[in-house]
């Protein structure tokens, strides 16, 4: 879509500032269980009000349906 992506992980990787077209997304790990368990791993973003697995899915997710917006 012709959009300018980049995705910066923390180092603990449990967030991630995604910038599109200079426009910052903060995400954050939420998990729920425990590790032992399958435990659930979601990265929420509440600006896009969207959880997903991973920071691309959630750059992807902002790109289509929120690029009407930028």
């Amino acid at each position: 879509m012709g959009k300018d992506v980049n995705i910066s992980l923390n180092k603990t990787g449990d967030a991630a500032t995604i910038t599109i077209d200079k426009q910052k997304f903060y995400i954050k790990l939420h998990t729920e269980g425990k590790p032992d368990d399958d435990f659930i791993r979601l990265r929420m973003c509440p600006d896009a009000y969207s959880m997903t697995e991973t920071p691309e899915q959630m750059a992807r997710h902002i790109v289509e349906y929120w690029h009407q917006f930028f």
